[in-house]
Formats: structure tokens, C-alpha cells, sequence
């Protein structure tokens, strides 16, 4: 049980670089305090999205042929923190955004890493319980991070989150450092081009087999567009809230926080109505509830109907990741299930690339949020109608 818990409180670790430099403190000082277009942050995201991209696989293969997982998750730890620390310290924007491309590209790859301890930390028979707790640390991250380090950008502004950010993700990290524990499966004398080599070869059998089986392809198919709108509306909604509705930055954080704890309780409500539902159909009521809330948000843009929409976008996002995984696995050969989550967070990744620049673009013009978020309604609803070609295999099994 301790290393559960170790392992969990890893996820709420990494969420303050999440708060303070995907969704919150760092697009605000780009784009408030330095006076730079979304456009700008969204290319650094992208491009660093897109070297995660090419890297995972051979993450994957380098953590399966070592067998070592903690040794790679401290490094790319490490890395992020502090590069992180240094994004604190500095003043000109072109150079902080490519900072954060390498802190991203570290944070990234880390939950390669972390992901593949699921295995080993979990108990038999519990794995699905034991991802779940992990996510609920990562919301509970999400709102602490907000409340911690809201002193900080009260006294000394948005860029003075950054280095107390990187204190506190290394803080929480220690116990999974400390108390997981791995023994290598190999010498320390790694074969580098070998394990790439196996990594290209793994990632076109992977995609071979995916192909293979219809109604899984249509899932990340249908996951990529939609998880471009959630992706886009998690990394904007912080300068969409100020620029846009006129939020205060008190405002902001109670908003976020209050959210938050929404996300939580579609976590754990959803794990009851998957049973009934089945993980296809629960996740296209989860993907029309996203539709509804940015719906509710073009309709009336306005405070008052904003704090409904939140707590709404707040359900739906719990509920997306906990129905997404359990989809994932109905639809997968058990014996390939590593190797089809490794595949599912590369369309998860390539997906930040779409959303966040075509949201960047439109919102050149300042006047067209409202059709930025139409366009992200247009990738949800997309992704919805190619979902409704994944097979209900509840159905089928009748």
C-alpha cells in the first residue's frame, strides 16, 4: 500500500508543473504580461508535443528492455524541474517559450515512465482501483497547486509561480523515489541503437495490429479530434476566463478550484455508471456533456453562466479519462494492452498539436473567441460521430 500511495502522490507532483506551465501561470505571463499571441505559446506546445511524439516509442522500449522505470522517471524529473526553475529567472519571451518546449518534452515523457510503474505498484486484481486513486491525486494536485501557489503571484506576479512550481513538484516526487523500488532486468550498458531499432520495429506492429481491428481505430481516431478540443480548453481556458469574461485573478483560482472538485466526483461517479451503460456509450454522453458546456459558454458569454459551464467542463473531464481507459481496454487484445495505451497516448499527444495552434490562429484576431470555441464544438462532435462506429461490445456479446 505504500507504494500506492507513493505512486500516486507522484501524479499530484507533476500536476504543479501542469497548472503553472500548460494551464494557468506561464500562458497568462506570455500572453498578459508580455504581450505575445496565443499563436506563439501554441507553437512551443505543439512543437514539443510533436518530439514527445517520436520519443515515446522509444521511451517504451528503453523502459521494457532495462526494466527500469524510477531511474528514467527522476531523470526527466529532474530535467523539468529545473528547467523549469531557470523559465523563473528569466525575462525575454522567445527564449523562456523555448525553455518550456524542453521542460514540456521532459514532463511528457515522465508519465511514459510513471504509467509503466501501474504494473508494478498495483495489487493483483487491482488495477483499475489503483489508476483511479492515482487520478483523483492528480485533480486534488490541480486544485492544491492553484492554492499554493496563488501567494506567490499575488506578491511578485505570474512568472514568480514558476520557481516555487518546480519545488513543489521535486517535494512531492520524493516519497516515489524513495520507496518504489526496481530491480534492473539488465546490466547498465544499454544498446542504444538496438533499443531504438526495437522501438520502430514495436510502434509499426503496434499500428499494424490496431488497424487490424476496425472498431479500435475508430476509438483513437474519434479520441484524437476530441482530445484536441479538451486539450485546447484545458491550456486556454485560464486566458479565455481573463481576456474574455473579465475574470479577476482571485476569480480565476476560485473558479479553477471549484471546478476541480467536480472533476473528482465524474471520476468516481462514472466508474458506478460504466457497469450499466458500457464504457462506449458513457463516453459519448461524457463527449455531449463537453459539447453542451462550450455550448452554454458561446450561447452567454457570460460570468453568471460560465460558473455553470465550469463545474460542467470539471465532470466531464473526470469522466473522460476514467471512461477512456476502461474503453481502451474492452477493446483491446489483453495481451497487447501495454503496447495499445503506449499507442493511445501517441494519438493523445499528436492531438495537442491540432487544437492549441488552430485555436492560436483564429484567436489572431481578437474578436473571433467566439469561433474558437465553435471550432472546438465542430472537433467534438466529430469525434463523437466516429465513436459511433466503435462497436458496443455489450451489445455484440448478446
Amino acid at each position: 500500500m505504500k507504494s500506492v500511495v507513493a505512486w500516486a502522490l507522484f501524479d499530484l507532483a507533476n500536476t504543479f508543473f501542469a497548472v503553472a506551465m500548460l494551464s494557468f501561470y506561464f500562458p497568462l505571463w506570455v500572453v498578459e504580461d508580455r504581450g505575445t499571441k496565443e499563436l506563439a505559446f501554441s507553437l512551443a506546445l505543439g512543437g514539443s508535443m510533436i518530439c514527445v511524439a517520436i520519443l515515446m516509442p522509444f521511451c517504451g522500449a528503453l523502459s521494457d528492455a532495462t526494466g527500469e522505470r524510477m531511474r528514467f522517471l527522476r531523470w526527466t524529473t529532474y530535467g523539468c524541474t529545473a528547467v523549469t526553475l531557470v523559465i523563473g529567472l528569466v525575462s525575454h519571451v522567445g527564449l523562456a517559450l523555448i525553455l518550456f518546449g524542453i521542460a514540456n518534452i521532459c514532463y511528457q515523457l515522465g508519465t511514459v515512465f510513471y504509467d509503466a510503474l501501474l504494473w508494478k505498484v498495483a495489487l493483483p486484481g487491482r488495477l483499475g482501483q489503483t489508476s483511479g486513486f492515482g487520478a483523483a491525486f492528480g485533480y486534488l494536485g490541480s486544485a492544491l497547486g492553484l492554492l499554493f501557489l496563488w501567494p506567490f503571484v499575488r506578491a511578485g506576479g505570474h512568472q514568480a509561480a514558476f520557481i516555487p512550481s518546480s519545488a513543489f513538484f521535486l517535494l512531492f516526487a520524493l516519497p516515489s523515489f524513495l520507496m518504489i523500488r526496481e530491480v534492473p532486468s539488465v546490466s547498465s550498458r544499454i544498446g542504444w541503437l538496438a533499443i531504438a531499432r526495437a522501438a520502430v520495429q514495436r510502434l509499426g506492429r503496434t499500428i499494424r495490429s490496431a488497424r487490424s481491428l476496425a472498431g479500435l481505430w475508430w476509438y483513437f481516431c474519434a479520441s484524437f479530434f476530441s482530445l484536441s478540443a479538451i486539450n485546447t480548453v484545458l491550456v486556454f481556458m485560464g486566458v479565455y476566463t481573463k481576456k474574455v469574461m473579465g475574470f479577476t485573478e482571485p476569480q480565476v483560482v476560485q473558479f479553477f478550484v471549484f471546478s476541480q472538485f467536480f472533476a473528482i466526483a465524474g471520476s468516481l461517479v462514472l466508474s458506478q455508471v460504466i457497469p450499466r451503460l458500457g464504457a462506449k456509450r458513457t463516453l459519448a454522453w461524457v463527449w455531449l456533456g463537453w459539447i453542451a458546456a462550450l455550448a452554454l459558454v458561446t450561447a452567454h458569454p457570460s460570468e453568471q453562466w460560465l460558473w455553470v459551464a465550469g463545474p460542467l467542463i470539471g465532470f466531464c473531464l473526470g469522466s473522460t479519462w476514467a471512461t477512456s481507459r476502461v474503453l481502451l481496454m474492452e477493446l483491446s487484445p489483453k495481451d497487447q494492452l501495454a503496447e495499445m495505451f503506449g499507442l493511445a497516448g501517441l494519438f493523445s499527444r499528436t492531438s495537442t498539436v491540432l487544437g492549441p495552434i488552430a485555436w492560436g490562429l483564429l484567436v489572431w484576431d481578437p474578436t473571433r473567441y467566439r469561433h474558437a470555441v465553435l471550432l472546438l464544438i465542430a472537433l467534438l462532435a466529430l469525434g463523437l460521430l466516429l465513436l459511433l462506429r466503435v462497436p458496443d461490445l455489450r451489445t455484440a456479446g448478446r
